[in-house]
């Protein structure tokens, strides 16, 4: 499976491969958020033996991408797309149903028992169901949220329902016990008790009145409590973060070789001048991992 850039126009769609309807409003919330910020999951695409590509997965997509051109046409002159074999058209599109039609709970206990139990690579997870290893990883953080149980777990449940987003997990890892209990009544609850708001959140939700909550929210949030709310100090929070932005991109030789120095500098700072045994350890971990 290849990853490149295709013209709108050489995308040509299908009844066959195209889900059955969806509702309107989530086709212009759809189209909303790829005005904002682009079309951030490319399509999944087979080249026809006549030349140009059928789209397997992303009819929604697409349309979103047309419409948004028909006003604005120097926009989306390419679009990304994972290219596949023309015979497997028809396997990928029921993949790609599988994938969709799963909660990210779901999703994330799949993932890590393919990875687990049957030793399947996540990188190769990620190609199987077409999404970037950026997006894997989140179910990776998922998973590491419903093993902490408790608050955590609960706030995967919302997730399920769409109430909370579930694209940057470790926003909520990062906190402590006591962290995601502080969050959720000082910025969530409006004063009632945690599990009680998020029984009523989920209830409303599956009743269709779910109050849902943008990413930006939610990582302000999290990100504005006092430092004994964290499981880590700044300094290694920033560090992880820094090599997670890294991870998800593809930076050149001399650009990774440079981050990677100054990674080393301020880990070597932080596990010399912190007073904490646990940060000082953590911080030669994560040269270790740079080496």
């Amino acid at each position: 499976m290849k990853l490149t850039q295709v013209a709108p126009e050489m995308l040509t769609l299908s009844p066959d491969l195209t889900r059955s309807g969806s509702a309107k409003a989530f086709e212009e919330r759809l189209q909303s958020s790829i005005d904002q910020v682009g079309l951030v999951e490319p399509l999944k695409v087979a080249k026809r033996p006549d030349g140009g590509y059928l789209v397997i997965d992303g009819t929604l997509r697409l349309r979103a991408v047309r419409s948004i051109r028909e006003k604005q046409p120097d926009r989306f002159k390419s679009v990304p797309v994972y290219v596949l074999e023309w015979a497997q058209r028809y396997e990928i599109r029921f993949q790609s149903d599988i994938y969709q039609d799963l909660l990210p709970s779901q999703l994330a206990a799949l993932v890590e028992h393919l990875h687990a139990s049957e030793s399947v690579l996540k990188s190769d997870i990620a190609r199987y169901i077409g999404v970037s290893p950026a997006t894997l990883r989140n179910y990776t953080g998922l998973w590491r949220l419903l093993q902490r149980g408790g608050l955590f777990a609960q706030v995967v449940g919302l997730m399920d329902v769409a109430v909370f987003p579930s694209s940057n997990p470790y926003a909520w890892l990062r906190l402590t016990a006591d962290g995601i209990e502080r969050v959720l009544v000082e910025s969530f609850t409006d004063g009632a008790e945690p599990y009680e708001w998020i029984e009523q959140s989920a209830l409303s939700a599956r009743q269709g009145q779910p109050v849902r909550f943008p990413i930006k929210f939610v990582e302000n949030v999290t990100a504005s409590l006092p430092a004994e709310f964290y499981r880590v100090a700044p300094e290694v929070r920033n560090v992880k973060r820094d090599l997670g932005l890294r991870r998800g991109v593809a930076p050149s030789s001399t650009k990774l070789a440079r981050e990677r120095q100054r990674a080393f500098t301020n880990l070597a700072r932080v596990s010399v001048q912190s007073p904490d045994p646990v940060i000082q350890s953590a911080a030669n971990s994560l040269q270790e991992y740079l080496r």
